[in-house]
């Protein structure tokens, strides 16, 4: 029995040790799989494939890692086919290196003047990505910001993702990050554009940590499922390695960052119920310190429909609302963390979002 105890020992010791060592050591494959789905490092779909004319952009990050990114401006005629703008390799030093005023970036000279001047009116959304795939496989929700809510858009692939270089890390992404936001706070027509940023799973993260940083930059933020923080995430996603959580270096404290956005900061929050890889709570924590420090009444809002499936069955979808001052809050019963995004009434929220964000400021 002493033996059978030392082995048992022994072996839940080693257990532990593997798992920190996995943990430790490979973390960044487990948080950022940029391979998957297979060929998301080799392709990525263009914004032409989904009638959207585009400049074609490389970044430069200030750890001198390059960036691939695309830029779809506001024109008259939207959908528009036939454009793609190359624009060749970009170096936009941190703003802080320049004194605040940026660099001055080249518009093509193809484009027109109402062109130019439809897109000067019109806000800018940052997209952030979830943690696979790349920008490609985010062109669908891209289409709906530029075609129905009209806004310039542009989109990064992470460093290691898609066609970018590098490996992910989140002092990498936060690097590429900012790159993106002093890209277009530095280029000519985008520069006075209102700025919304919008994240998905870790690209929530990404956003919020943004916009921590720059909060004179952003006028308004639209995170979906996204998480408290990667360490306070591990028991849900990797229950094995609870014990061991303290060794997570990729930390994304989305609940600190979160306090240091300004209260008048309007804030769009989704939350899919289902969610089966952050646990609902996240959100829902995150929305309690994002409202905590205003005074606003809460108005809350529910509603549901009816839905008929291919067998005739017939099943209730629910949503709700909620609005504390500057804040929105929208929950689906039936989202899980991959769909909250086809939900019904996802893009009337947003959209609802994008028209009345400058009145909330």
């Amino acid at each position: 029995m002493q033996a059978m105890l030392k082995g048992g020992a022994a072996s839940v010791a080693g257990g532990a040790a593997l798992g920190a060592g996995i943990l430790y050591y490979g973390q960044n494959f487990l948080i950022y799989p940029s391979g998957f789905p297979q060929g998301s490092r080799t392709e990525v779909s263009t914004p032409l494939q989904y009638n959207m004319c585009y400049h074609d952009i490389t970044l430069e990050t200030t750890d001198n890692i390059r960036v691939k990114a695309y830029l779809m401006l506001q024109r008259q005629d939207v959908p528009a086919t036939g454009g793609v703008y190359q624009q060749a390799h970009i170096y936009v030093p941190s703003r802080k290196d320049t004194g605040g005023e940026g660099v001055e970036i080249p518009v093509d000279n193809n484009l027109k003047e109402e062109d130019l001047e439809i897109a000067r009116s019109q806000p800018t959304v940052l997209i952030f990505h979830a943690n696979a795939g790349n920008m490609g496989h985010r062109l669908p929700l891209a289409r709906l910001f530029y075609e129905r809510m009209r806004c310039n858009v542009f989109m990064l692939s992470y460093r290691g993702y898609g066609l970018s270089e590098g490996r992910p890390s989140e002092s990498g992404i936060q690097k590429d990050a900012q790159a993106a936001l002093d890209f277009v706070r530095s280029h000519p027509i985008l520069k006075s554009t209102k700025l919304i940023f919008f994240g998905q799973s870790i690209g929530g993260a990404v956003t919020i940590d943004l916009a921590s940083r720059n909060p004179d930059a952003v006028h308004g933020v639209i995170v979906e499922n996204t998480f408290l923080s990667i360490p306070e995430l591990i028991p849900s996603v990797m229950p094995y390695l609870s014990s061991v959580s303290f060794l997570c270096h990729q930390h994304w404290r989305s609940s600190t960052s979160i306090q240091k956005i300004p209260q008048t900061t309007p804030m769009l929050m989704i939350s899919g119920l289902q969610d089966e890889v952050v646990p609902p709570a996240h959100m829902k924590r995150l929305w309690e310190i994002a409202t905590s420090k205003t005074n606003a009444e809460e108005v809350e809002m529910e509603d549901e429909d009816e839905k008929e499936g291919a067998s005739g069955e017939k099943s209730i979808r629910k949503w709700r609302r909620v609005r504390k001052g500057a804040r929105w809050w929208m929950e689906y019963a039936d989202g899980a963390h991959n769909n909250t995004c086809t939900r019904r009434e996802y893009w009337a929220e947003v959209t609802r979002f994008m028209q009345n964000f400058s009145k909330m400021a």
